[in-house]
């Protein structure tokens, strides 16, 4: 369904975007029907008048290392986590930060340096990644998104942490 929703009017598949006016227009006619039926209507009302909608896809990402010799991957680059934790840049921030102290502490010159500071933040963003996802989950597929739930509080290290 995804790929077929990501397919644009041209008939090329986009997987990650879809810039306005490239969208199909039976989608587009289906979301507004579904506005229509489903959204308080001043939501609706938002919804119906978008003359050229787009489509951005949300997805997780994560990978194995993040570092190799000299080189560190930080930020999104390494873990691309939905929105719903607020932690993107704050995971970045973190990165950063946590490889300036390892640099500036470490005489074991850049390449031992990154190696002690990749297995911290390989689990922090980890972790984040599974907390977005079961965040997701709870409003998409459970229905257990509750407003004023203490684990939903935004936050990079726990919710409101």
């Amino acid at each position: 369904e995804l790929q077929e929703l990501t397919t644009d009017v041209r008939g090329f598949e986009a997987p990650v975007s879809m810039h306005p006016g490239a969208v199909q227009q039976r989608f587009i006619d289906e979301m507004k029907a579904a506005a229509v039926n489903d959204l308080a209507p001043a939501v609706a009302e938002v919804i119906v008048g978008t003359e050229q909608p787009y489509l951005q896809v949300v997805f997780d990402t994560r990978i194995p290392a993040m570092a190799d010799g000299r080189v560190a991957i930080v930020g999104d680059a390494a873990f691309a986590a939905r929105p719903h934790a607020a932690a993107g840049s704050a995971k970045a921030a973190a990165d950063a930060w946590a490889l300036y102290e390892h640099l500036g502490s470490h005489d074991g010159g850049i390449a031992e340096a990154l190696k002690l500071w990749e297995p911290g933040q390989l689990a922090l963003g980890n972790q984040l990644v599974d907390r977005v996802s079961a965040m997701g989950a709870r409003s998409q597929f459970s229905n257990t998104w509750a407003p004023g739930d203490p684990d939903l509080r935004f936050g990079l290290y726990g919710p409101g942490k």
